[in-house]
């Protein structure tokens, strides 16, 4: 295997196309935000210019206009970035000098986590289908690569639309494809290095410009996005666990035995990532795409806050309206909280009294007008929806049990009171010594007065065999119910501060408001497509899902507030307590190392044989067609070659199920369509296009049962379809059916032998057309030999 298989030219430009737009866009953004990140922008820019590209493209497709068109529009783009490069061109040096040191370092952030991550995602780096959700990523991009309209084709529903699933980081990385000259097969990757590139390049912007020292925006960018949780004491302490003692001896057996996907969980029955986790598991979805627009919109908000005028705010806004029509896009769910966040930066920047258009009123009207001009933005998303799933629902209460619940958030949490302790109450001891006195009793009786991991007894339904020690003196109430309470207090004194203190250290306590809303909407709602809110086992996937997305807004929000808190106030800290802090950032570390080592260890997808860490000799180096042999590879390159757009293919489905499975192939490694893909994904990306209308008589779950009942049908029909085209032996039934879904190409391989057997393959001969043959050679192993077909008649 060849060190480097990627197309260097690829890579080149791709690297190129991205670090250019942040230059592109400098001259604009330093007139906006350079008074607030010391870089001027550089690093926002990028992000700014992507969006906007993206939103052009969008807006485009959605009149028509293909994908391969509107990636050429980087051209004009830029060419609009250089025009203003001339025109100011004296002005713009003199500039970069004085921010020479931010801009050195804000591009040496950038271009050292790009190369690190573009290294590691040479380990693991296929997509196949049981690599998490990275298969279908895969094919989101594949699909949009082909569009030649928006809604782009539904890869796991031929012939529908998908209009059900936000699709915008997809588009960018389609955009990006294209103009760099490659397929999914390499970019996948490259955006995986590029994605971690810009939120610590953003994040070390910011964190600068918050502590007014670069070594303070490493701190903030190392501590939100390079640490993990403290979940490796679950793994170190429950009973029959790893004994962490050997560590005391240099001893690294206790880190090289902990699980490292279990790290981002450490609520029972939740998904808790953090972002170095999302990081090194590098599934493209939509969660992780809008971390870099999730950074911006905090940078916005600063600079909405430190903007010394009214005007300069106004025109903020309006960058705060394209960024958040963006993230509806993106990702919906995150549009909430990061809106009440930079609303609250806004509503609360300093105003001279006698600005007649600073006044509350007007900025609230102002703020909601922002918020109107993003909903516009994003509407033909919002109007064109057709989901199945249900809408936000109340969480029966305790959800979570403290003692787990202070391994996700506890860093935080306690970094965050001393910030207030030492910034708002710095004059009144009384104060800092209380909530002193608060912590050591909530850690306390989560340490003493819970004496099992996991759901305590009476918590939705779970046993738990033996009771809570200390609060039987309390009447048996267990600690879970103290979670609520504590993150209200938390919020209380995020509002004290942000009321009393001025500066900086009224900006941070906005951030932490939002984070804590964040935290607090996961802890008592859950949405989702399937299961029962009463009982949240683990196949349920209900709270999980709640959990991860509202809880990384919570990370980002309130992490970053904690952290540059943090930094501002660590020196007041007594010895004590900076000291405390040391264990659990070395916990935290090792969590993020033994996710990084996990996810380069990992297992050999084409022999199953494991992988010792950064074993050269076992890289798949940058391919995610790697769990791919040859022949299967030459033929999903056939058929991105000759299957034209809006024409579809049809591969082996599983009986049941599918999901996070080697199936569906071929449209995970090229997005072109099949009859139907994985069961609940092709569910969740609602297949059928009937939309329903809510009856007078319905109750909200009976209009929700109708849908999914609609939706399912639509599968189950599709499903029973694609095996009779492979298995029936009526002719005229199988030519009808590939007919329908418009399918073109009909591939015979590994997993068709599997599922449908050597008749069907007799019958296929027979009825269609044999175009392509791959493995057939002499020497060539007949398992993985690949057929294509063609359907007479179709594209």
């Amino acid at each position: 295997m060849r060190l480097f298989p990627m197309p260097i030219f690829s890579f080149v430009l791709w690297f190129l196309l991205v670090w250019a737009s942040g230059w592109f866009a400098f001259p604009f953004l330093r007139r906006l935000s350079g008074h607030a990140l010391p870089d001027g922008g550089l690093a926002l820019g990028r992000i700014a210019f992507l969006i906007v590209w993206g939103l052009l493209a969008f807006w485009l497709g959605h009149i028509g206009v293909p994908v391969a068109i509107s990636a050429v529009l980087y051209l004009p783009l830029a060419a609009v970035g250089g025009w203003q490069w001339w025109r100011e061109r004296a002005v713009l040096q003199t500039d970069v000098r004085r921010r020479s040191s931010a801009l050195i370092s804000t591009e040496a952030v950038f271009m050292c986590v790009f190369l690190l991550f573009f290294a590691l995602r040479g380990y693991w780096s296929d997509t196949n289908g049981n690599n998490g959700e990275k298969p279908m990523d895969s094919a989101l991009i594949g699909t949009l690569l082909r569009a030649q309209k928006l809604p782009p084709e539904n890869p796991y529903s031929a012939v529908a639309r998908l209009d059900s699933y936000y699709i915008f980081g997809h588009l960018e990385t389609a955009l990006l494809t294209r103009a760099s000259l490659t397929t999914g097969r390499w970019s996948y990757n490259l955006m995986c290095a590029t994605l971690p590139a810009l939120c610590f390049s953003v994040l070390f912007s910011l964190g600068a410009g918050l502590t007014r020292r670069l070594d303070g925006g490493v701190f903030v960018s190392g501590t939100i996005l390079g640490l993990g949780t403290l979940q490796p004491l679950f793994q170190w302490f429950k009973p029959e666990g790893i004994e962490p003692w050997a560590l005391l001896r240099g001893d690294l057996e206790p880190i090289r035995r902990l699980a490292f996907f279990d790290v981002s969980r450490p609520l029972p029955n939740a998904i808790n990532e953090f972002p170095w986790f999302t990081f090194n598991q590098a599934d493209l979805h939509a969660h992780y795409f809008d971390f870099p627009i999730e950074l911006a919109l905090m940078s916005l908000a600063w600079a909405i806050f430190r903007a010394p005028t009214e005007r300069l705010r106004v025109a903020l806004l309006g960058m705060v309206a394209l960024f958040s029509g963006a993230q509806i896009l993106t990702n919906t769910w995150d549009f909430p909280a990061y809106a009440l966040g930079v609303g609250l930066a806004f509503l609360l920047a300093p105003r001279d009294k006698n600005d007649s258009k600073a006044s509350a009123k007007l900025r609230v009207l102002k703020f909601f007008a922002a918020m109107v001009a993003a909903l516009v933005l994003a509407s033909p998303y919002l109007l064109g929806i057709n989901t199945a799933a249900r809408g936000p629902s109340p969480l029966p209460q305790p959800a979570s049990p403290l003692r787990e619940w202070l391994l996700l958030w506890a860093p935080i949490a306690v970094a965050w009171t001393a910030f207030c302790a030492w910034a708002t109450f710095r004059f009144d001891k009384r104060w800092r010594w209380g909530l002193g006195v608060v912590w050591v009793l909530i850690i306390g009786i989560a340490i003493w007065g819970q004496t099992t991991w996991g759901y305590p007894e009476g918590l939705n339904g779970h046993p738990q065999p033996t009771p809570y020690s200390v609060w039987l003196w309390f009447g048996g109430l267990n600690p879970a119910r103290l979670v609520l309470p504590l993150i209200l207090w938390l919020g209380f004194l995020a509002g004290l501060s942000a009321y009393i203190n001025r500066g900086v250290t009224r900006f941070l306590p906005c951030l932490a408001l939002a984070g804590l809303f964040a935290v607090l909407w996961s802890e008592t709602t859950w949405a989702g497509f399937l299961g029962d809110p009463n009982y949240l086992a683990f196949d349920d996937y209900k709270r999980q899902d709640t959990v991860f997305k509202f809880g990384l807004q919570g990370w980002f929000l309130w992490g970053t507030a904690a952290s540059a808190g943090a930094y501002l106030t660590l020196r007041r800290w007594p010895l004590a307590l900076q000291v405390a802090f040391v264990p659990f950032l070395l916990v935290m570390g090792i969590s993020s190392v033994v996710d990084m080592q996990g996810r380069t260890r990992g297992t050999d997808p084409q022999t199953g044989v494991p992988w010792e860490t950064f074993d050269s000799s076992k890289r798949q180096n940058w391919d995610a067609w790697g769990h791919m042999k040859n022949s299967e590879r030459d033929a999903a390159t056939w058929l991105q070659t000759h299957t034209p757009p809006d024409v579809n293919i049809l591969e082996a489905e599983q009986k049941e199920g599918g999901d996070y499975t080697v199936y569906t192939r071929y449209t995970h490694a090229t997005g072109i369509a099949t009859i139907i893909g994985p069961q609940s994904h092709s569910f969740q990306w609602s297949p059928n296009q009937v939309r329903l209308k809510r009856r007078n008589s319905e109750t909200g779950q009976e209009f929700f049962d109708r849908k999914a009942g609609a939706q399912w049908e639509e599968v189950y029909k599709r499903k029973g379809e694609a095996r009779d085209a492979f298995m029936t032996d009526k002719s005229e039934t199988r030519l009808e059916i590939l007919k329908r879904y418009n399918v073109r190409y009909v591939v015979w391989g590994e997993l068709e032998r599997q599922q449908y057997g050597e008749e069907s393959y007799r019958r296929l001969k027979r009825d269609l057309k044999s175009v392509a043959r791959f493995g057939f050679e002499q020497g060539d192993d007949p398992t993985h030999s690949v057929e294509i077909f063609e359907v007479p008649g179709v594209g």
